[in-house]
């Protein structure tokens, strides 16, 4: 493993990194492997690259991820989950997929999130169907799972919380001792202790700031339903909500008045002005910090790695580095260096945005940005971008030279017997990229020693620690 197993983000074919990872984490042990992955693929709506002919479109998108999710299940440990973000599109087929590739067994949830807000549906929208306002993450674990509990505020209308508050009148003074010894006091005998004279809004604010230990003692109401020994102090109801007796009394918190536990319906996530989380401009497709933070949170602790292998803006990344996880990150487009790379540098740099106030994030750490070596994928590039005839001959030239050319491709039959300099521009594009061997976009491993390929002793290096497991970089 490379020295520190430091935070990447791969430039490149996230179906060639993935591979590479596999062969990376192959003997790792267990907590080095990855803990959590999410995702966010295209949704194969037809405003993203999966715009085929409709007969191929759904039958290629799901080729296009089994391929994907067959190798994540590989890195994931026995404990690991993974959350794939898709909506309506393709969300029934999806889940069939993953429970074909994960096991039908290990399917945890459905979560539905609110990922529009209500305030900017259109009127015009609802003559043709009603506005879509949400998505779905899949949630499945590789064997095993713990996920802590999340609690979201549910105070709506204070004067309602006032008159509530006031019957919680009793406060634990050392809640982290054992509860055999635990103290009990009243709130009002606190303050006059502590010579604090309090108005009463200050009072109800003092609650408020103290609510994990500002309890209500009632009668025992509850207790025979969970059939407990009558001496036990604190129990975990079958919903996972906690139960705590003194006295033969079941205790209140206020903390449980104004937090719930959140289900699998998260519509507490704001996505206002969200293109401005991040400090970068990604339109349509970025996530919420919160989002991310909260499924991090219920799912992993510091020094977890993380994947995310369709980084896009890199939200998910930008999340980990704040909340002191480890990451990798696979993104093939061209905006990784403008938008998720840039991004990333403006945390490490303690960039406020998001959830850094509430995380207390003022920046540090690191991470390494690598590229697959290209090949015919860099190729391909030139030919999309080229903008007149002569730039597209020079790139002509060169491919005969350098590229891989595919065996099963007929060149001389789709020239039709013309000059390849006589035929139309577009025509030119389609031959050129139909004649590259796409098995080789990348150069291979195994042939960096190619001189031919022109790889410098420093990458070499790297490979070599990458692939080999030394820890001596």
């Amino acid at each position: 493993m490379l020295k520190n197993r430091p935070n990447l983000l791969i430039k490149g074919n996230n179906l060639i990194a993935l591979h590479t990872l596999k062969e990376y984490f192959r003997h790792a042990p267990q907590q080095d492997k990855v803990k959590l992955i999410y995702i966010d693929p295209p949704y194969n709506t037809g405003n993203d690259s999966f715009n085929y002919n409709d007969r191929f479109n759904h039958s290629t998108w799901l080729t296009f991820m089994k391929n994907r999710l067959e190798i994540a299940r590989e890195l994931l440990r026995d404990d690991g989950v993974i959350f794939v973000q898709c909506d309506d599109n393709e969300q029934a087929y999806l889940k069939v997929l993953m429970d074909e590739i994960f096991g039908r067994e290990n399917f945890v949830n459905c979560v539905a999130v609110k990922m529009s807000e209500t305030s900017g549906v259109k009127m015009a929208h609802i003559d043709k169907k009603l506005p879509k306002l949400k998505e779905y993450i899949l949630l499945f674990k590789k064997q095993n799972i713990t996920l802590r509990p999340q609690k979201i505020n549910k105070i709506s209308n204070i004067d309602d919380f006032k008159e509530y508050a006031k019957y919680y009148s009793n406060i634990i003074l050392n809640p982290t001792e054992s509860i055999e010894k635990w103290e009990i006091c009243s709130i009002k005998k606190f303050l006059e202790q502590n010579n604090m004279n309090l108005t009463d809004d200050e009072i109800l604010n003092f609650k408020l700031e103290n609510a994990d230990r500002v309890i209500y003692r009632t009668n025992n109401k509850t207790f025979d339903k969970y059939n407990f020994d009558t001496k036990t102090r604190e129990i975990i109801s079958p919903q996972g909500k906690k139960y705590i007796w003194w006295e033969g009394k079941q205790m209140l918190f206020l903390s449980d008045y104004i937090e719930e536990y959140i289900g699998d319906l998260w519509s507490d996530i704001s996505t206002i002005n969200l293109n401005k989380e991040g400090c970068v401009d990604f339109k349509n497709a970025k996530k919420p910090e919160q989002l991310l933070y909260r499924i991090l949170d219920m799912t992993t602790n510091e020094n977890d790695l993380v994947l995310d292998f369709f980084a896009g803006s890199g939200t998910t990344l930008a999340v980990a580095h704040k909340m002191k996880r480890r990451y990798i990150g696979i993104e093939q487009m061209d905006y990784i260096e403008s938008i998720t790379k840039e991004r990333l540098k403006k945390v490490i740099e303690g960039e406020q945005g998001g959830i850094s106030k509430a995380v207390s994030w003022s920046g540090g750490g690191s991470l390494i940005y690598c590229e697959l070596a290209n090949l015919n994928a860099k190729f391909i590039d030139m030919i999309e971008n080229s903008s007149d005839e002569n730039e597209l001959n020079q790139i002509y030239e060169k491919l005969i030279k350098f590229a891989f050319i595919d065996y099963r491709v007929d060149i001389q039959n789709d020239l039709k017997d013309l000059e390849f300099t006589a035929l139309e521009f577009i025509e030119k594009k389609r031959i050129l990229k139909k004649c590259l061997d796409r098995n080789m976009d990348y150069i291979p491993y195994a042939d960096m020693e190619d001189s031919d390929y022109k790889i410098d002793e420093r990458t070499k290096k790297l490979n070599d620690i990458f692939y080999k497991g030394s820890s001596d970089e």
